[in-house]
């Protein structure tokens, strides 16, 4: 049986600014997920998946003095994740906390990239299309963890993608 499926949008994965801040919850070392943030409803046509996180990266920008400046960073949209029943344990939750942390990872490695470029007022499609293809980076490792893993259902793989995952945000602690 498969548990815990992450899902998301492509169209999801950029947003400008000006959300609702309740809705989100915004990745911090201090804070790890509760089965109480999970507030969407569940989608019980989807009889293979048990649990939804949807998470993203956000880019705030705008332009000063002649660069565009910009703010990355993760999120989680608690009205589009959702948890059924039968998934509401410890373990499954680890398994989503750990996509939400391979999205503060890509945040970071988008950070150090975007940290190695400049981008000028009038660049901004250069610009989104070099934020676009690391999401598309992300995108593939996130559905790269649920087939490793098999949502979570190998555990000696889950063990595997959670210490890779700590050690690779260790390695990238400059850019949080």
């Amino acid at each position: 049986m498969n548990k815990l499926y992450y899902l998301l949008f492509l169209s999801m994965l950029l947003t400008v600014g000006g959300s609702k801040e309740t809705a989100f919850i915004y990745w911090t070392e201090d804070y790890k997920l509760s089965w109480n943030d999970f507030k969407g409803h569940p989608r019980y046509d989807y009889q293979s998946i048990d649990a939804l996180t949807s998470s993203g990266i956000v880019d705030y920008k705008g332009c000063k003095d002649g660069k565009i400046n910009y703010k990355i960073q993760a999120y989680f949209e608690k009205d589009n994740s959702w948890v059924k029943d039968e998934a509401y344990t410890d373990y499954h939750l680890a398994h989503e906390q750990l996509h939400f942390d391979i999205t503060e990872l890509y945040a970071r490695k988008l950070r150090k990239l975007l940290g190695q470029q400049e981008f000028k007022c009038g660049e901004e499609a250069d610009f989104e299309a070099f934020v676009q293809s690391n999401l598309d980076n992300w995108y593939n490792e996130q559905r790269n963890y649920d087939i490793h893993t098999r949502h979570s259902m190998d555990k000696a793989k889950q063990r595997e993608w959670y210490y890779r995952i700590k050690m690779e945000l260790d390695l990238l602690r400059n850019y949080r």
